[in-house]
């Protein structure tokens, strides 16, 4: 079979497609990635956060303890 102009226009069109669609999921897990990584980056941050905000709830619990004695 030859191919004609037609032929490899459509499979010229088709392979284009499939490497648009593979080059979207790619960008589409590497946004997927980023926006976990933040995710991960504003959990830690926040229970840094909680952490610091316990520690000074103790040491005024502490400092008042003392004040009281």
């Amino acid at each position: 079979m030859v191919a004609t102009p037609i032929d490899i226009a459509q499979a010229a069109t088709a392979t284009t497609a499939t490497l648009l669609k593979w080059q979207k999921s790619m960008e589409e897990r590497a946004t997927f990635r980023q926006n976990m990584d933040q995710s991960r980056r504003a959990i830690q941050a926040s229970r840094d956060l909680l952490k610091r905000l316990r520690q000074r709830h103790r040491d005024d619990d502490s400092a008042a303890d003392a004040l009281k004695d």
